[in-house]
């Protein structure tokens, strides 16, 4: 999985004008991010989510930074060091809004994370919590397209090794792109990304 770029940009386009102190500093960390300067960005995000108080969104930017940076590393303390700190900016961003579909669909991003790291160490035990936060996702909010498309991806990848057609899971990347093609949401900030990913997680339905 890679930083999802596309959203840094429209979000610091969209915000370009009329922006409050919240838009402004949350435009900013998506930019640092978008210049790969995660840390900062990360910093930032945390920064403004202890100044907004039960916002939950600053949380989640925060803790994907991280969760998104530990796919990239191989350097075993970072990636360990990222993912204790994203579960504990996922664990803040819950305590604002435990029935959020968002949130638990960054969690089973984080549990992923743990499995891709070291999946002889995490796999027996953090596989089935990834299931579980998709399946909780879709049931809070079933035309959630991350929640869809992700837990898609992740089946797929379940049936690869079990030596199993990935292909079965095809559809289900089809209906993400019909929920993706009316999303909207008038909250700042509000998690939209993913359509980038479709023709990655594609590939595994081609024969």
């Amino acid at each position: 999985m890679k930083t999802l770029i596309t959203i840094i940009t429209i979000l610091s386009l969209h915000f370009a004008f009329g922006q409050s102190t919240y838009e402004k500093g949350m435009t900013q960390a998506f930019e640092l991010w978008q210049e790969k300067k995660t840390d900062d960005a990360a910093n930032l995000f945390e920064r403004i989510a202890r100044a907004e108080k039960e916002n939950w969104i600053p949380f989640y930017y925060a803790a994907q930074v991280h969760i998104t940076a530990s796919f990239n590393s191989k350097d075993a303390k970072e990636i360990e060091s990222r993912l204790i700190k994203a579960q504990d900016l996922v664990n803040e961003a819950k305590t604002f809004s435990d029935t959020n579909a968002e949130v638990l669909i960054l969690e089973a991003m984080l549990n992923t994370a743990y499995v891709v790291y070291n999946p002889s160490v995490y796999g027996m035990t953090h596989s089935p919590k990834v299931d579980k936060l998709y399946l909780q996702a879709k049931q809070l909010e079933p035309e959630n397209p991350r929640a869809i498309l992700y837990h898609a991806e992740w089946q797929m990848g379940a049936a690869k090794f079990w030596g199993k057609d990935p292909k079965a899971f095809c559809p289900e990347v089809e209906k993400a792109i019909l929920y993706f093609e009316k999303e909207s949401s008038d909250v700042p900030f509000y998690p939209q990304w993913g359509m980038n990913q479709i023709e990655r997680i594609q590939a595994n339905c081609k024969s």
